[in-house]
C-alpha cells in the first residue's frame, strides 16, 4: 500500500482516526516484542499480532492476549510487531513485516505463520497475505477495516461476495485499488476449493463497521465467524480472543503450512 493510498484511507475514515496519533516516524528494522514459547527455542509456529491505528508495540501484551495465549496452553511463538500507521503512510508495512520478520523466521525455522490483525492490522494481514499466499497459514481478523461502505454496497448489490467481479482497476497504488484487491483476494480463499490462509473472522454486534464484516461472514464457514456484545474496543477483542482460542484454531494440522 502506498502512502497516497493511506492518506485515501485517513479521508474516509474521520471516526476511527478521531483520537490517532499521526506523526510517529517508520524506522527500520521495525521494533518487535517477541514473547517465545520456550527460552532459547523456537516453535514451529509463529502468530504475529499488528496492531491498529491507535495501539503500538506491548498493547497485546497488555491487553492480556499473551496471557490468554498462555493460559490455553498455545504451542506457539508470539511476536507484536510495531507497524503503526506511519509505515502505513509510508507505503513500507509489507516490506517491513516481510524484511525484519517472517523472513527471518522463516529461514530460522519457522514452518507456520499466523497473522492476527486488528482494526488497520486486519487490512494490513489481509494486503500482506495477498502479496504472500504461500506463506501465511492462516488470518485472525478482528474487527478489520474493509474500506469504506461504497466498496461492500457494491458487493452486496452484485449478489454477494461470492458473485461479485472487480469492474475497471483503480489507478495503481490508490487506496481504492488496495480495498478492491483485498476483497478480490479474500473472494478467491471464501472460493470452493480455494487454497489457504484460512480466515477467522470476529466483531463486535455494535461494531461501526459490521455491514462491511457482515458481507464477509456471510462467506466464510459459520465455524469461522465469532460475534460477542461490544464495539470498536480492546474489550470486544479480548473477548473474541478468549471465543478464538477456545476453538483450537492454531493447533498444526489445521494450519496445514
Amino acid at each position: 500500500m502506498t502512502a497516497r493510498s493511506l492518506r485515501g484511507l485517513l479521508v474516509v475514515l474521520p471516526a476511527l482516526l478521531s483520537c490517532c496519533v499521526l506523526d510517529r516516524t517508520a524506522i527500520v528494522p521495525v521494533t518487535t516484542i517477541t514473547h517465545a514459547q520456550r527460552p532459547g527455542g523456537r516453535a514451529s509456529t509463529l502468530i504475529i499480532f499488528l496492531p491498529g491505528k491507535q495501539s503500538g508495540a506491548g498493547d497485546f501484551d497488555r491487553e492480556h492476549f499473551i496471557d490468554l495465549a498462555r493460559a490455553r496452553g498455545l504451542n506457539a511463538d508470539l511476536l507484536e510487531a510495531d507497524l503503526h500507521l506511519g509505515y502505513y503512510l509510508d507505503g513500507t508495512y509489507s516490506t517491513r513485516l516481510w524484511e525484519d520478520v517472517v523472513a527471518p523466521a522463516r529461514a530460522a525455522g519457522t514452518e507456520h505463520v499466523w497473522l492476527v490483525g486488528i482494526s488497520l492490522g486486519g487490512s494490513g494481514a489481509i494486503g500482506f497475505a495477498r502479496e504472500h499466499p504461500d506463506v501465511v497459514a492462516g488470518l485472525v481478523l478482528l474487527s478489520p477495516y474493509l474500506g469504506p461502505p461504497e466498496i461492500s454496497e457494491t458487493i452486496r448489490a452484485a449478489g454477494g461476495l461470492a458473485a461479485w467481479t472487480p469492474g475497471p482497476s483503480a489507478e495503481s497504488g490508490s487506496f481504492e485499488s488496495f480495498v478492491v484487491r483485498n476483497w478480490s483476494f479474500l473472494e478467491q480463499v471464501c472460493a470452493a476449493g480455494a487454497r489457504t490462509p484460512i480466515v477467522y473472522l470476529g466483531y463486535g454486534r455494535d461494531e461501526p463497521m459490521a455491514p462491511s464484516l457482515d458481507l464477509l461472514a456471510d462467506s466464510l464457514p459459520a465455524a469461522h465467524v465469532v460475534r460477542v456484545p461490544g464495539g470498536h474496543r480492546w474489550k470486544t477483542w479480548q473477548a473474541l480472543w478468549k471465543e478464538m482460542l477456545s476453538q483450537h484454531l492454531f493447533d498444526e494440522p489445521k494450519a496445514g503450512r
